[in-house]
């Protein structure tokens, strides 16, 4: 039962807080790197699907309940990094970043909020999930 729970919170940390999830399973704890790898990609996966689509409905919300005014934008230190990486590296880039530096429904929001293709952002965000599955790992296999 405990390994049961154990397991589903991974899938939880994968999903949201995909480096906390890497953390915890590279520490010793006795997982083997194949389990590491389909834990982190299944949980990212879960992830990407239920916070792309959610990501769509708050959109349209927020885009119903705050009506744009005509007012002087402020440009803090993440706004400027957040539209850096957007305007130098588009999609990709947000979606390469999400897991480890934002997290996964950060990432889904920004590619929903910028980008209208759910294909192509659903596509770009699970090729950085397996991408950053398979790599992180590696770090305990070979450190």
């Amino acid at each position: 039962m405990n390994q049961i729970i154990e397991l589903l919170l991974l899938l939880l940390f994968s999903s949201t807080k995909f480096l906390f999830a890497v953390g915890y399973m590279l520490t010793d704890k006795g997982y083997s790197y194949p389990f590491t790898v389909v834990t982190l990609i299944v949980g990212g996966t879960i992830g990407v699907f239920v916070f792309t689509f959610f990501s769509e409905w708050v959109n349209k919300l927020l885009n119903k309940l705050i009506k744009p005014k005509p007012s002087k934008k402020v440009f803090t230190r993440k706004n400027r990094f957040i539209v850096k990486i957007k305007s130098k590296y588009g999609l990709y880039g947000i979606a390469f970043l999400s897991p480890i530096v934002f997290s996964i429904p950060i990432g889904c929001f920004l590619a929903s909020r910028f980008y209208s293709s759910h294909k192509k952002n659903i596509t770009a965000m699970l090729i950085a999930v397996f991408f950053w599955s398979l790599v992180l790992p590696l770090i305990k296999v070979y450190w």
